[in-house]
């Protein structure tokens, strides 16, 4: 088994320090879940209007607090766990200086994103 331990020590990938991000997947993913399905039970089934959701339908609910505060949640645990899910693939499989750009890249995109998703929702009125 010695021959392997080159190996061994060369592929340890995300485990060598992201029990704490490998945990936050997992929580994250499951308040996904659940924002997911609270979403869809309220969005279409109690609170669905006759002429579908439209955009004064959109427009009304996003002119609450609690929407709002419901989708920047939403959008921050999306934005969190896809760009977790990236950095765990850059950690396992980028070896080069390259793991510093990838990582910074998709760090300015989450934020980017996080911001427009901001100056969408949180302003706002219906």
């Amino acid at each position: 088994m010695e021959y392997m331990r080159g190996y061994i020590d060369r592929y340890q990938g995300s485990s060598k320090s992201g029990e704490f991000n490998w945990l936050m997947q997992r929580v994250s993913g499951i308040a996904l879940l659940v924002l997911l399905l609270g979403h869809f039970f309220i969005q279409h089934f109690i609170s669905a209007p006759v002429g579908g959701a439209g955009y004064a339908a959109v427009a009304a609910r996003l002119s609450d607090l609690g929407w709002k505060l419901f989708d920047m949640t939403f959008v921050t645990f999306a934005l969190y766990h896809g760009i977790n899910g990236i950095f765990m693939v850059i950690e396992d499989y980028v070896y080069s200086g390259w793991r510093v750009f990838w990582k910074g890249f998709f760090w300015v995109v989450g934020v980017l994103y996080w911001v427009l998703a901001a100056l969408t929702i949180i302003p706002f009125k219906g």
